[in-house]
């Protein structure tokens, strides 16, 4: 469950440490957002020398979060936190490489791209 307000970690090698959701998609007033939610973050905390500035503003879509998440099987998946990958504009990724496991709810979303650890 994310927030306005909630700092998230890009799982990506974007060179961005930490990131602070501003805008949740999908509603006027919606409150919060789950994995595979589109987000509109603003950069708060970069690398030394990251081409990607602090107080940038990109679209986002949540790959983890610590509330738990129920599979199909019964099953649940919890995450230690909440983590996005930061898109551009034609949903691309700004990093190369996706860091870490990804639910497998995020293939039957929108976003279609291939990842290498499928949870």
């Amino acid at each position: 469950m994310i927030q306005k307000g909630t700092y998230v970690s890009p799982a990506d090698n974007s060179g961005v440490l930490w990131a602070r959701v501003f805008h949740l998609h999908y509603g006027y007033n919606r409150r919060v957002s789950y994995t595979g939610g589109f987000t509109k973050v603003s950069v708060r905390n970069t690398l030394p020398n990251n081409w990607l500035k602090k107080k940038t503003k990109c679209k986002s879509i949540i790959i983890r979060t610590k509330k738990e998440l129920k599979k199909i099987d019964g099953s649940y998946v919890r995450f230690v936190k909440n983590d996005v990958i930061l898109l551009k504009k034609r949903m691309n990724c700004y990093g190369t490489v996706i860091l870490g496991p990804i639910p497998d709810t995020i293939r039957r979303r929108k976003f279609s791209r291939s990842f290498a650890g499928i949870i």
